[in-house]
């Protein structure tokens, strides 16, 4: 029952985030052709900067929520009273700080980024940091399916709303700002009210809870700054060096690197919690079960994206986006480390042994900064993917060398596929058609 619920689960989230992903690459074909790329560079820093902060005072909490609730059997209703107490709290601080010496930010990293559009970041903050607490409970709590229909109902209203003031009245930058705000805060009100209908939690701080979240998630965090920073790094500094229409070329490039991520990533979603609730020495197998599946489905992938990606670009976003291109073969060997990276943290992380995590990512870190100060300036925005690709291999080498010691597994088992591997697919493949109507009458009659 425990793996077909995990199947469900996955096929759900992974169907979810499909049609999420279809939307929000349309939302960005219009942001594209109807706004300059100096724009839409700038709309990237933008939506970009609440990511990084969230990241920075997270102090590993989501992923702590997770762990509490399903190691420590933590009552939901307090941890999720701590995190809307801890969202409101660092989200307005860390607006607060970063609009004090906005200065500073804007004469580098936030190059072009004027003041009125880092007020629309700094609004979005602490909605994300809400966002971002709450969906950890869902997540540990297994109800996948508030989250899928929020992520939907979130994404096509932004969709329709950008139609209409990009292509129907006209409207430039300002408006895609206030769409994007409003869309923020009407889908975490919806969540506040979903969620509280389910989980009856308040606005009140259970200290010692808080103490136990914050002592696991500081573990964790050094480890999730890394992993943001090793992809969003290369945005900063390309916007630094280069300026925001170059970032523009760089986010279209990245964000077919996004799409084909949304696997590892959903399976992620999926796998780490049953990671914490497992025996220890079933954790090793499947993480590499897990990885090998994750890598027959992300390798293709990406093959795609380096061969077809150019023209798609040239086709959905126009010529003035051609130089979008020229990043995606080093794109494209970037998402298939990254599948890797991906699945493979959450078995340390699982384990509360996040330190692994963290060494590794800040040598990748170190790598792709590094990097990209040398290459960006020589090579654009082909340096900076270069950089992060040559960053995740860094990682993955560690990640797999700690990995197969401590699991006893060969390096086989962790990437060849086997025959149950291709069975599971089969499966996968069957439980999907009988969800689609009609799609029995193309299937072979011993399916």
């Amino acid at each position: 029952m425990a793996s077909q619920k995990i199947v469900s689960d996955l096929l759900g989230l992974l169907g979810t985030r499909a049609v999420w992903s279809v939307l929000g690459m349309l939302s960005g074909i219009i942001l594209a052709r109807w706004l300059e790329p100096h724009d839409r560079g700038i709309l990237a820093l933008v939506l970009l900067l609440p990511a990084t902060l969230v990241t920075l005072v997270k102090f590993g909490s989501a992923q702590a929520n997770v762990y509490t609730i399903n190691r420590q059997n933590a009552s939901v209703e307090k941890v999720a009273s701590n995190a809307l107490v801890m969202a409101v709290f660092w989200g307005t601080l860390t607006s607060a700080v970063v609009w004090i010496f906005r200065a500073q930010l804007t004469g580098s990293v936030l190059r072009d980024v004027p003041d009125w559009a880092l007020l629309f970041a700094l609004a979005r903050t602490p909605l994300l940091l809400l966002d971002n607490y709450l969906f950890s409970i869902l997540q540990a709590t297994g109800k996948f399916s508030t989250y899928n229909i929020r992520l939907l109902l979130s994404e096509s209203t932004r969709l329709v709303l950008l139609a209409l003031a990009l292509i129907v009245f006209k409207m430039g930058l300002f408006a895609a700002l206030v769409i994007y705000t409003g869309v923020w805060v009407m889908n975490v009100t919806w969540l506040l009210v979903t969620m509280r209908r389910q989980i009856k939690f308040r606005f009140a701080i259970d200290w010692p809870l808080l103490r136990e979240t914050y002592s696991f998630g500081i573990r964790s965090y050094v480890q999730i700054l890394t992993q943001h920073m090793l992809i969003r790094v290369g945005f900063y500094m390309v916007n630094a060096f280069l300026g925001a229409t170059q970032v523009a070329f760089y986010t279209i490039a990245l964000r077919f690197t996004e799409l084909v991520l949304e696997l590892p990533q959903a399976i992620g979603l999926v796998l780490y919690p049953k990671l914490a609730s497992l025996p220890e020495d079933q954790v090793h197998r499947l993480t590499a079960q897990t990885c090998r599946r994750t890598l027959m489905m992300t390798l293709p992938a990406a093959l795609v994206l380096a061969l077809v990606g150019p023209y798609v670009i040239v086709l959905w976003y126009g010529e003035r986006y051609a130089p979008a291109t020229e990043p995606l073969p080093w794109a494209a060997m970037a998402v298939a480390l990254m599948s890797v990276y991906v699945i493979i943290t959450r078995d340390f992380t699982s384990r509360a042994e996040q330190r692994i995590n963290t060494m590794s990512g800040l040598i990748a870190l170190i790598t792709n900064a590094t990097l990209c100060y040398w290459l960006i300036p020589q090579l654009g925005i082909v340096g900076a993917a270069m950089s992060t690709a040559i960053a995740y291999a860094s990682a993955v080498v560690v990640l797999v060398i700690v990995f197969l010691r401590e699991s006893g597994l060969s390096l086989s088992e962790l990437f060849l596929p086997n025959r149950s591997d291709f069975e599971y697919f089969l499966m996968m493949i069957k439980k999907l058609a009988k969800r689609v109507p009609g799609s029995s009458a193309i299937l072979p009659a011993s399916w």
